[in-house]
């Protein structure tokens, strides 16, 4: 009996496998994803199955289409047709800022792949620090007078988010709407933490219900977005979350570095529209009307800047497309700041490419580790980069969280975006592509500022990895699709 539940259960556990194969396949994935994939269904069968249905499978075709998407242009026409109507006007004076051609290519590279439109009365602060960015965030929430809108990757309930949370208790009191977004997996939030701020006037959700058992089988799709928006006329974004060791470094880390932007202008208009479908996809609640923008200042020397997001529900890998294009266009430096470094083939080779090419090209990684295994894989992409000419840095003062890629000195990114595959293809993301030398120059500077606290690593320091390190590395390289 039992030798024949034995071969009952074999039976259906292979034939799981089989139809999970077939469908696997007919995803038409990336190779390297496919093959992954493939490893974890050989070595661990019956857990490989799990965690192919909790994180590899893709977002069902009916499911995209039940989701409001980010098609900012379509759902900006309604309120914001102004902005819709210059777009011509201001590709016109942002060539006669800077002559380059390829500032055309990606205006519309941008305008075609994630609907985002450009923009040029904004003004811009860049926070290098958390202490800095948290003081003047605080400030801006306590001047709120109609709304305060917060989406977080994390949301720790620690010293920082405690004090922050009593502002917009006293803000919800005094009338305010405020409404926050986050994520289930990046942090756990109790259900009588969220009832006593839902009680307090504050409306909390966990972004799209992941959790839900009808979406459980998408969690793998994380929202890893970190937005404010504060009456429509303030605006952040960047690598901050919510919580102390942005400001300190916290328990792990001597010292936290990142990179935040705040926005005044008509950008701000798109980072609420962003907000706005999120919400909606989470619980339903179509808050454009009730959330109105202010009239917009015209600033003659207002900073030209494109929002744009991407995540697993997006018609194309806008990002990455971007960070692409950016890379290819370079004609003189490309510097690149990002915590973890797993890129695609196509990434790969543009940076080689550019190196080729006389480029300068440097990438400084985070010297401090919270995870591991992304970090032995990114080694095994060092070395054919090396011998092309890209140099690596690793930052040694605390964690490097920054996610930047500045060009030639008047072009920038800055947002919430890694240099790995996870950014590109499967969370929930969003950038500012900058056009702008102030800028660029200050996020330039400050890449110089970090190198004077990095080492570098090169050719000579790869050789010295053991041979069993190689291995793990190469093993570690095998799952980078699923990381």
């Amino acid at each position: 009996m039992a030798s024949h539940l034995d071969t009952l259960f074999l039976v259906a556990l292979y034939t799981s496998i089989a139809v999970m194969v077939i469908y696997l396949l007919l995803e038409n994935k990336e190779a390297g994803t496919t093959l992954s994939w493939l490893l974890v269904f050989f070595f661990i069968p019956i857990v490989g199955l799990i965690l192919y249905f909790l994180f590899g499978k893709g977002m069902r075709k009916k499911q995209k289409e039940t989701l409001a998407r980010q098609n900012l242009e379509h759902r900006l026409q309604y309120q914001y047709s102004s902005l819709l109507d210059q777009q011509v006007t201001e590709t016109q004076v942002l060539h006669e800022r800077y002559t380059s051609p390829e500032s055309g290519k990606l205006i519309r590279l941008l305008q075609s792949n994630s609907d985002s439109i450009l923009t040029r009365h904004n003004s811009v602060k860049l926070f290098f620090s958390g202490r800095h960015k948290f003081d003047v965030l605080i400030e801006d929430l306590e001047a709120a007078q109609h709304y305060i809108h917060m989406e977080y990757f994390i949301w720790r309930r620690d010293e920082l988010t405690r004090k922050i949370v009593e502002i917009l208790k006293k803000k919800a009191a005094q009338g305010v709407k405020v409404r926050i977004l986050y994520d289930e997996i990046g942090n756990f939030l109790p259900r009588r933490y969220r009832r006593k701020l839902r009680k307090a006037g504050i409306e909390i959700h966990p972004n799209y219900h992941f959790l839900s058992l009808f979406r459980i089988h998408i969690l793998n799709y994380r929202n890893h977005r970190k937005l404010v928006i504060i009456d429509g006329h303030i605006g952040y974004l960047g690598g901050m979350n919510m919580g102390q060791e942005y400001i300190n470094g916290g328990r792990y880390f001597p010292f936290w570095r990142d990179t935040h932007a705040r926005i005044q202008g008509e950008s701000v208009a798109v980072l609420q529209e962003v907000f706005a479908v999120g919400w909606f996809n989470t619980i339903k609640e179509d808050i454009e009307k009730a959330s109105p923008i202010p009239e917009i200042p015209k600033r003659a020397n207002g900073t030209h800047i494109q929002i744009t997001t991407s995540g697993p529900d997006s018609e194309w890998d806008s990002i990455k497309q971007i960070y692409f294009q950016l890379i290819s266009t370079a004609e003189k430096h490309i510097y690149i700041i990002s915590p973890y470094f797993i890129p695609d083939a196509s990434i790969v080779m543009a940076l080689k490419t550019a190196a080729l090419s006389g480029i300068d090209v440097r990438v400084l990684l985070t010297g401090y580790l919270d995870k591991r295994v992304p970090y032995w894989a990114a080694l095994t992409y060092l070395k054919d980069l090396l011998s092309a000419g890209v140099r690596f840095f690793y930052y040694t003062k605390g964690f490097m969280h920054a996610k930047t890629l500045v060009v030639d000195s008047h072009t920038c990114s800055i947002g919430t975006a890694n240099m790995d595959i996870r950014s590109f293809a499967l969370n929930y993301e969003i950038n500012a592509l900058i056009y702008d030398q102030g800028i660029a120059k200050e996020v330039e500077e400050m890449f110089f500022t970090d190198l004077q606290t990095s080492r570098e690593f090169t050719l000579k320091d790869y050789d010295s990895i053991r041979r069993l390190k190689q291995l793990r590395n190469s093993l570690a390289r095998l799952f980078a699709p699923l990381l």
